[in-house]
């Protein structure tokens, strides 16, 4: 009979072979998942990278090689996962779409329109100031007439935004309770919001030129946040007859002492 190791329990059963591989606790992790887990992470590291180099270089200028250096991995692994250099573009692309779409889904539409109208507004602004890179992006596909987006099967399958819903929504709500203009569509709506945004990040470096200033200072960043705000507001609403006809008898109030001192001069 063989001899029971001193430190083996007293209860009666045969001890564990110790060849065995140790049974995985319940709820643990399996080789399986540990490895996707791994894959996961790498495809993480590759695009979080490769949003980097298409932001700064453009799609011409990227290069593999800096991509798997910044990723920690190899040109092979990038091949392996995306086959070319263009479908890990359109990846790219795809990313930054899914990160707008996400922030766009969390935002809690409040009921009244006037308040989440303004809201959305400064949530849409807030996306594009933490996202310079998805700014970069889209300006160098609309540079390259939007051939890559286009062919990005993930990006058209997505194409409809969950912002044209909620303003859609939104303005609908506001103008069955007489506040909001009947006469806008939600598409100008939409275009007007992210064209307040998109254009001043996107042109932050040349209008900083001209106007003298540094247009991404916190100052006057906050102080754009709050106008773009007031300005689609005050497009929204209605005004009555009593209000337009004020704005247009302005301008005949201000040209009259102008032509009365012409005359007195002659």
């Amino acid at each position: 009979m063989p001899e029971r190791s001193p430190s083996a329990p007293r209860t009666g059963r045969p001890a564990a072979r110790t060849d065995e591989p140790a049974p995985i606790a319940e709820g643990g992790p399996t080789r399986r998942r540990l490895r996707r887990e791994r894959t996961d992470l790498l495809e993480t590291r590759i695009l979080d990278a490769a949003v980097e180099e298409f932001a700064e270089h453009g799609f011409a200028g990227a290069r593999i090689e800096r991509v798997s250096a910044a990723a920690g991995t190899v040109d092979r692994m990038l091949y392996y996962y995306y086959g070319n250099k263009e479908r890990l573009y359109q990846a790219v692309l795809a990313k930054i779409y899914e990160d707008m779409i996400g922030a766009q889904r969390e935002f809690v539409t409040p009921e009244d329109p006037v308040e989440g109208m303004r809201q959305l507004v400064l949530h849409s602004w807030d996306h594009y100031l933490s996202h310079p890179n998805l700014v970069r992006l889209l300006m160098n596909e609309n540079l390259l007439r939007g051939k890559h987006i286009r062919q990005a099967p993930q990006v058209v399958e997505r194409a409809t935004l969950p912002l044209l819903q909620t303003v859609a929504t939104l303005l609908e709500s506001g103008q069955a309770r007489g506040v909001f203009r009947r006469d806008l569509s939600s598409e100008h709506v939409l275009m007007t919001i992210m064209s307040l945004g998109f254009f001043y990040l996107s042109n932050q470096y040349t209008c900083a030129t001209w106007i003298g200033a540094d247009l991404m200072s916190p100052r006057r960043r906050a102080a754009w946040r709050a106008h773009i705000g007031d300005v689609v507001l005050g497009m929204l609403a209605v005004r009555d007859e009593a209000g337009e006809a004020a704005e247009t008898a302005e301008p005949q109030a201000a040209t009259k002492p102008r032509r009365k001192a012409a005359v007195k001069k002659k």
